[in-house]
């Protein structure tokens, strides 16, 4: 029996060591192959289902929020943005003494994006490519909400400077593994991979957030994307660029409680017009 025992345990420490978790892949000393990489960003997608966060690049900061479904999927996302003015005006006469009218306005927007998982269909019936995304904007101007269908073709999210976090752990940006640190309290690895930016300014910018300044850059270096994983909960912590004489700048991820639906009482589009 006991020999029986110690053949049993044999064979399972043999399996564990042939099959290691994506937790014990990711925690190695040495840089990871192209497949450990695939299975820790696909454990990190499952370990992300069902959470609820906010990309932002400080705790109280704004930024988007995210339901998370099935498979690292974003299922919906929200963002806000407050404070979108401007005026316009001039004078009502050729004289130059006269007072200036003046028209101000202030406009406050929410805007969800459902991701349906649905194959895109236009309202006369035929399929398009992508996936059906319905969305929703409230104006604050008007006090309603507003919806409208469109088709998505490319993977992860539409929202400038977030959207490559998700294309990175979907797998479809090439990515080497990299250090291991703490960020906080937490103990992380990297994963890099190259970045374009997503305008042909040669700046960085992300999220209409300020762009880090890029005087004394390297000229024509290339610029890289870091995604920080949680090597204990395989939860996505950060993701920043960066690029040879540019400080890095990027975004945190906080995972908290967060009530995201689509607004009630809105009929959804079920085609495309």
């Amino acid at each position: 029996m006991h020999a029986l025992i110690r053949v049993a345990v044999a064979l399972v420490l043999v399996a564990q060591t042939l099959n290691p978790s994506a937790r014990e892949m990711v925690n190695v000393e040495r840089p990871l192959t192209a497949a450990e990489i695939a299975a820790v960003f696909a454990a990190s997608r499952d370990a992300l289902g069902g959470k609820t966060l906010r990309l932002a690049f400080a705790p109280t900061g704004v930024g988007p929020e995210f339901r998370i479904g099935a498979g690292g999927r974003p299922r919906i996302m929200r963002t806000t943005m407050s404070g979108q003015a401007g005026w316009v005006g001039g004078r009502t006469s050729d004289d130059p003494n006269a007072p200036v009218e003046r028209y101000e306005w202030h406009e406050d927007l929410i805007q969800i994006s459902d991701y349906t998982g649905q194959p895109a269909r236009r309202c006369d019936g035929t399929v398009e490519p992508g996936e059906m995304v319905i969305e929703y904007e409230h104006k604050s101007s008007t006090n309603a909400w507003t919806a409208t269908a469109r088709a998505q073709t490319t993977p992860g999210v539409r929202a400038p400077g977030y959207a490559p976090l998700f294309n990175m752990l979907m797998g479809t940006t090439p990515a080497t593994s990299g250090e291991r640190t703490q960020l906080g309290d937490r103990p992380a690895r990297a994963f890099v991979a190259r970045w374009t930016p997503p305008t042909d300014t040669g700046l960085v910018e992300i999220a209409g957030d300020p762009a880090p300044n890029v005087r004394g850059s390297v000229p024509d270096a290339p610029f890289t994307q870091t995604l920080w994983i949680d090597t204990v909960t395989l939860l996505p912590l950060r993701w920043e660029v960066a690029r040879p004489g540019v400080p890095a700048y990027g975004f945190n991820v906080f995972y908290e409680p967060i009530d995201i639906q689509p607004p009630p009482a809105v009929q959804a589009p079920d085609c495309i017009r």
